[in-house]
């Protein structure tokens, strides 16, 4: 198999060697970040740099040499309205993944591709790339309130986390039923147990996680972490001070107060880089997809395609 790429070799970055592959989905995910800010001027949509890429912005101006993805955050009715436009404007062939109630992810294709079309269009970087967008939400005035819709929230998670694990084993599924029923009646949701439980439990947590936009409220959460931690909370007045930073050959917008974000997501020693690597895993399960692939084929990996992992 004859395969031409584009010329993207790899560099290292604060003494880490960022793969020649890596490179390339870099430049993929910067291809997908530019289509959705040319939406979101368009609709005049906000969005934010959030987790490591709002790091990344702040630390290295661009990616975090170690990290493999980006990471966006839009107010509850921006990302609804974003969702409804993007499946109406997005390129062909993209498409929007939903793989928890609280973000999404667009995708440039949601499998591996070796065509050299594809090849051609993006970077010679045959893996799904994509970019993640998280939902911030209101967070209700009264403290009370606030303990018993995270309390409902997280129990709506993770049913529908863990709703399909553990296959048919008797008494894990008996104990999941007990707490479906128990969450219908909190709720006052019934779940139609002739169609996908699973798929039902996703909008009704994502509901849960809406419920107080249309009330007063001063501040805004990404309520997984809000759930994990009570001071994770940001002042809605804080969007009426955006800039844009740098990020590789581009910029994103931030919030001004960046430093609160950073603090409430890495500590107050943020600026201190620590190399994790918590996100190769995507990374590696497609690897070895095309390892197989080629081998199927009787055939070794090229290697330009080829990554190791510290």
């Amino acid at each position: 198999m004859e395969i031409q790429l584009e010329c993207i070799r790899g560099e290292e970055r604060d003494g880490y060697y960022v793969q020649p592959l890596m490179r390339r989905r870099w430049a993929v995910q910067l291809d997908i970040l530019r289509e959705i800010d040319s939406i979101c001027k368009r609709y005049q949509i906000k969005y934010f740099g959030w987790y490591g890429t709002l790091l990344g912005a702040v630390r290295h101006q661009g990616f975090i040499p170690w990290d493999d993805d980006i990471d966006l955050v839009m107010p509850r009715e921006d990302y609804e309205r974003f969702q409804c436009i993007f499946q109406k404007e997005s390129p062909n062939g993209w498409k929007v993944l939903k793989k928890n109630p609280t973000m999404i992810t667009i995708v440039n294709t949601d499998v591996i591709r070796l065509d050299q079309a594809f090849l051609d269009q993006y970077h010679g970087c045959p893996l799904i790339s994509g970019v993640d967008v998280f939902v911030w939400d209101a967070v209700p005035p009264n403290r009370a309130d606030e303990e018993v819709w995270t309390n409902l929230f997280w129990a709506a998670c993770n049913l529908y986390v863990h709703w399909d694990l553990f296959g048919d084993d008797v008494e894990w599924k008996k104990e999941k039923w007990i707490q479906l029923e128990e969450l219908e009646n909190l709720t006052g949701c019934h779940i139609d147990r002739k169609s996908s439980v699973k798929e039902q439990l996703y909008f009704l947590t994502d509901k849960i996680a809406a419920m107080y936009g249309d009330t007063e409220h001063k501040e805004v959460t990404y309520l997984p972490d809000l759930c994990k931690n009570s001071h994770h909370r940001i002042p809605e007045l804080c969007f009426n001070r955006v800039m844009e930073m740098p990020f590789e050959d581009t910029v994103i917008p931030v919030l001004e107060d960046y430093d609160l974000i950073c603090r409430l997501n890495y500590g107050d020693d943020y600026m201190t880089p620590l190399k994790e690597y918590a996100h190769e895993d995507g990374i590696k399960n497609q690897i070895k997809i095309l390892q197989d692939f080629f081998n199927r084929q009787g055939m070794d990996l090229p290697e330009c395609f080829t990554m190791t992992f510290e």
